[in-house]
């Protein structure tokens, strides 16, 4: 009897977590808390807002993408050789468009903060697309989702004025695209319009964030590998790609054209340029500027300290600086931050629950690799963005710390457009395992996700270790604030537990 009426619960369970009400609401508590700090933090917020703001306000001064000279100020870096400029210039559209009616920068900020959170639900909702393609049930999905917007970053980030979530929109984006190339590869056909978007995609999102640069050289290379490996590189394969191209109304090829020839341009403006002048993709600031301006930019400027204290008896642990990068990336997911970038550490149950659903898909994935990359080329290429990005942000990281003495940027945010990927693969991993025990399934989900969000998921992180400093000067909005860090707090176990 007592195992008759597990069954029904969970199958109860599993239903509401299938259906669209689930989904609507996953995606209202999302618009919520990130709208909610967006409205009610003060500016700036810590990841790098103020950069991003200022920025988007320089390119409202230009009609050009890029800038095509170095600005007076040195504070914003090597912006004339940065390949990192789309957004900014793509923020400063609507940007002008509330200068016409006001100048008041509180509004501006939350205007801007609002579109934001509008790119990031965009993601969400391609992540959702992406894993149902791929064969996640939507139970599953809507899970993995949900637990994805109450990491405390999450929502964090999607509040705030940064390029990271245009990438978030982005890095789904291009998959999707991988996937219908993937799909007619299978077939046998070379779907080159498919083709000419993603790699179009792929080249601007690359002057988006310098990040995705390990992304487009993966992807190209896998599908190039791929294309090999079926003998699609053929004139008869090639002639019919183009029969097909042709076929296609005179409009949407013309726009094609122009999505790749404008792409292609931007993309070679900055990287192709860079490499011929600095041979370098990214150059370093002082190879653009002097020192004495490059002091002005905080990123340097903090190198610059830190290296000239470095002592000569330093020697680069990678062993020790390993420990201290999976601590800090992890640690940076769950941590709350202030405007003064103080930071205060993440909340005892969600963040150590959070290791253990990392440990769980790792064991996962290692248990049942076979089976869930044999035959099924678009979780290979899952698995390689993921390892690839991971490996080249590592010794990016790495190569600061040899530099400097010191491990700095390393932030968890970086991961977050990557998160759903990593639940992706551990779905495949643990649904094949649990097959015959669905109630086991449904009870570790719902257990994982009360805790999250229960223990300060989501925006609760940020309200619990608040104070009155980091919101607007606003009587009603700290007293919100307040009210509800008053109700939340005594719900959180072990919040005053030491990291």
């Amino acid at each position: 009897m007592q195992q008759t009426r597990l069954t029904r619960l969970s199958a109860i369970m599993t239903n509401f977590l299938a259906s669209r009400l689930c989904w609507a609401l996953i995606c209202a508590l999302f618009v919520i808390e990130s709208l909610w700090l967006a409205c009610s933090v003060v500016y700036p917020m810590a990841f790098d807002e103020q950069f991003h703001f200022g920025l988007i306000q320089l390119h409202a001064q230009q009609i050009l993408p890029f800038f095509t000279s170095q600005p007076p100020t040195g504070a914003y870096g090597a912006v004339a050789r940065d390949p990192s400029y789309l957004y900014h210039w793509l923020m400063s559209l609507p940007y002008r468009g509330i200068l016409l009616f006001t100048h008041d920068q509180t509004i501006q900020v939350i205007g801007l903060r609002c579109i934001n959170v509008a790119l990031f639900g965009a993601g969400l909702v391609l992540y959702r697309r992406l894993m149902r393609r791929m064969g996640l049930s939507a139970a599953f999905t809507h899970s993995a989702l949900l637990l994805f917007i109450l990491v405390p970053t999450v929502p964090f980030l999607a509040a705030t004025i940064n390029y990271d979530n245009l990438i978030v929109l982005i890095v789904p984006w291009i998959t999707l695209l991988a996937l219908d190339v993937l799909a007619a590869f299978h077939k046998r056909q070379i779907p080159l319009a498919r083709l000419l978007v993603l790699l179009s995609v792929l080249l601007l999102g690359s002057i988006v964030k310098y990040a995705i640069l390990p992304v487009l050289a993966i992807v190209c290379t896998f599908l190039a590998i791929l294309a090999w490996k079926y003998r699609l590189m053929t004139h008869v394969t090639w002639s019919l790609a183009l029969k097909q191209l042709r076929t296609m109304q005179l409009v949407k090829r013309l726009l094609l054209i122009m999505l790749l020839v404008v792409s292609l341009g931007l993309f070679g403006e900055r990287y192709l340029i860079n490499i011929v002048r600095y041979h370098t993709p990214v150059p370093a600031c002082e190879q653009v500027m002097s020192k004495q301006l490059c002091s002005q930019y905080a990123p340097s400027s903090r190198d610059y300290t830190y290296e000239a204290a470095k002592t000569s008896v330093f020697r680069p642990n990678i062993a020790m600086y390993t420990g201290t990068w999976l601590h800090g990336m992890w640690y940076r997911l769950f941590f709350a931050i202030s405007f003064t970038y103080e930071n205060y550490p993440p909340l005892f149950t969600i963040s150590r629950a959070a290791i253990g659903v990392v440990v769980l898909i790792g064991i996962g994935v290692a248990f049942r690799v076979r089976l869930i990359f044999a035959g099924h080329p678009e979780r290979l290429l899952i698995l390689l963005v993921i390892l690839g990005y991971g490996l080249t942000l590592y010794l990016d990281n790495y190569a600061e710390y040899v530099e400097t003495g010191v491990g700095v940027a390393i932030n968890g945010r970086y991961w977050i457009p990557f998160l759903p990927f990593i639940g992706l693969l551990g779905g495949f991993a643990w649904s094949d395992i649990l097959r015959r025990l669905p109630a086991a399934k449904t009870s570790v989900a719902a257990i994982v996700l009360v805790v999250f969000l229960l223990q300060g998921g989501g925006a609760m992180t940020f309200i619990v270790r608040s104070n009155d400093d980091w919101y607007w000067p606003n009587e009603t909005v700290r007293r919100l604030n307040r009210d509800v860090r008053a109700m939340v707090s005594p719900m959180i176990i072990g919040k005053n537990l030491p990291d």
